[in-house]
């Protein structure tokens, strides 16, 4: 079994991260080579500011932590904050790489088990984890390890705590998304229900975390203060209830030379393959039921239905949106990752509302109760804004058709109707998302109507325009040689660029208004953002018709 697993893995490694592909085109081919070198100059700032501020903060808790007589306080925090995340994001990629990969229907009639093929999925979403990990963990390990003075028993530790923490997180992610597939494709709407229950689980572990994180103070700051002087590692434990392993793995470096050390080792690495061994025995006896029910056509009578009304003649452009749009959400993969800043955000601003002992919120901070009532119109156009970028919807629109672009191309349309339709339908989920989060801010703010319609209108126009730029962005370099559609739109460098620049826009426009507040000059919000959705789409018109045909027909 073993040599299966670890030849399968290879396998999907090179497929998943096109390893092969590259060699082919940079090396041998010598094509295309600015394209690495672009996103290597892209993301080495992001990355060196990771890698700075997880040196910081190890120096600074390391500090803090040693006052209480617990120096190793980064060491939970730091593996805390990546089992966390790697939990979050990473169910994206469980789901993913585990139901909607094209490469299923070529894996299963091979002479494979199910917990094999789960396994091998599981290392090819774990050794990306493994790397986003590293940017943090590595530079926190060795710093604390400078600090402590500590020896090879502290770097043996930390090796297996590198490698065995993620595994817990995602084979958490990877049952839960088991479970959830094998729930939602008993019914005849699996498609909608898998990215509803998607979001509703992220929503449920966010609030959860959030709400145990901010319970493990006290309401009497010196029965905490006893609590933590009077019990060894106590400031460790508190903040390691979130996740028990972080604190295993940071009590195993910590103690490395020592018994407590040895044990806690042993309970993480008795953790680990524990929660591989429930995987495995969940893929032999679900993931397969899952698996093949999601590939199986709904029966009914409603879809036969459905499909002699859309044989009625429709306007070419309507349904070209309508077209985009269910694709879009009726794809889990694109839906959950597009939908769930729609649903966070909110999540996010509303919790002090029904927590009043939640703190460290930042929306806390922005009073959202006390807002003039034009930055509240200016937020809520940024906030259309920001999302028409996080969404992910416009800068992916293309690279999504992967291998079936061409169907696309060989209709009898115009390239004004292609990019067109593909706008209208991204600020129809956009708008529609954006008031599903803004309405209930603004019902529990007392944000007045005016506003808020001031605001979406504005929001509407200013998304649009860059939307357009993003569509035109995605048109000059789409992603069509993926196998999982999660890399469409998360390993899309499109995606990237339009989250980044919308936010960057959003936050010099945000400046622009904190400048008005400061000289009384609110009136102007309205027409600052009028302004600026003028000049994105004249840009982007602009590039539609001296761009864009070049761009089409080169696909």
């Amino acid at each position: 079994m073993k040599s299966r697993v670890w030849s399968l893995y290879r396998a999907l490694l090179n497929v998943n991260y096109g390893w092969s592909a590259a060699k082919y085109y940079y090396l041998r081919k010598k094509q295309r080579i600015w394209e690495p070198i672009v996103i290597g100059v892209s993301i080495a700032p992001a990355a060196g500011f990771v890698v700075w501020l997880a040196w910081t903060m190890t120096e600074q808790l390391y500090a803090g932590g040693l006052s209480f007589g617990q120096p190793h306080l980064p060491l939970v925090t730091g593996t805390l904050a990546t089992a966390v995340l790697s939990l979050f994001f990473g169910f994206f990629y469980v789901l993913s790489a585990f139901y909607f990969s094209n490469d299923l229907p070529v894996l299963l009639p091979l002479p494979l088990g199910s917990g094999e093929i789960l396994l091998a999925k599981l290392g090819v979403v774990l050794t990306g984890q493994y790397l986003l990990n590293a940017f943090v963990l590595v530079p926190m390990g060795i710093r604390y390890g400078m600090l402590a003075e500590a020896g090879l028993g502290y770097a043996v530790s930390a090796l297996l705590s590198f490698l065995i923490l993620p595994v817990i997180s995602l084979v958490i992610a990877g049952v839960l998304a088991v479970l959830l597939m094998r729930l939602v494709n008993l019914s005849r709407y699996k498609d909608q229900l898998t990215w509803i229950g998607g979001i509703g689980l992220l929503v449920l572990v966010f609030a959860f975390t959030f709400w145990l994180q901010n319970n493990v103070q006290s309401d009497d700051p010196m029965v905490l203060m006893e609590l933590l002087m009077n019990q060894a590692d106590g400031l460790i434990r508190e903040v390691g209830k979130i996740f028990p392993p972080s604190v295993w793995a940071a009590q195993a470096m910590a103690y490395a030379n020592q018994a407590l050390g040895w044990l806690n080792l042993l309970y993480l690495i008795l953790a680990g393959a524990v929660s591989l061994a429930v995987l495995y025995f969940l893929g032999e006896k679900v993931f397969l039921q899952g698996v093949l029910a999601g590939l199986e056509g709904t029966r009914g009578g409603s879809r036969r239905k459905q499909a002699s009304r859309d044989l009625e003649v429709r306007n070419a452009f309507w349904t070209l949106v309508s077209t985009e749009r269910k694709l879009f959400l009726r794809d889990p993969n694109f839906a959950l990752n597009g939908l769930v800043g729609y649903v966070l955000f909110p999540v996010m601003a509303l919790l002090p509302v029904f927590g009043k002992n939640l703190g460290n919120n930042p929306f806390d901070l922005l009073s959202l109760d006390q807002l003039h009532p034009l930055l509240a119109a200016g937020g809520v156009a940024l906030f259309f804004l920001v999302m028409s970028g996080l969404s992910l919807i416009p800068s992916t629109t293309f690279s999504r058709e992967g291998r079936y672009l061409w169907i696309m191309r060989s209709l009898p349309l115009s390239l004004g109707q292609v990019i067109g339709s593909r706008v209208a339908a991204a600020q129809l989920i956009n708008t529609a998302g954006c008031l599903l989060g803004v309405l209930p801010i603004a019902y529990i703010s007392g944000w007045g109507v005016l506003p808020v319609i001031l605001g979406a209108i504005l929001g509407v126009l200013l998304a649009s325009g860059a939307a357009l730029l993003l569509t035109l962005l995605d048109l000059s370099r789409p992603m069509l040689d993926w196998v999982n559609p999660i890399k469409a739109v998360k390993s899309n460098f499109n995606g990237i660029v339009g989250a980044f620049g919308t936010f960057g826009l959003a936050f010099l426009l945000g400046a622009l208004f904190y400048f008005n507040w400061q000289t009384e000059t609110l009136w102007l919000i309205p027409l600052e953002l009028l302004l600026a959705a003028a000049l994105l789409t004249a840009l982007a018109v602009l590039l539609v018709r001296r761009w864009a045909p070049a761009l089409w027909a080169r696909l």
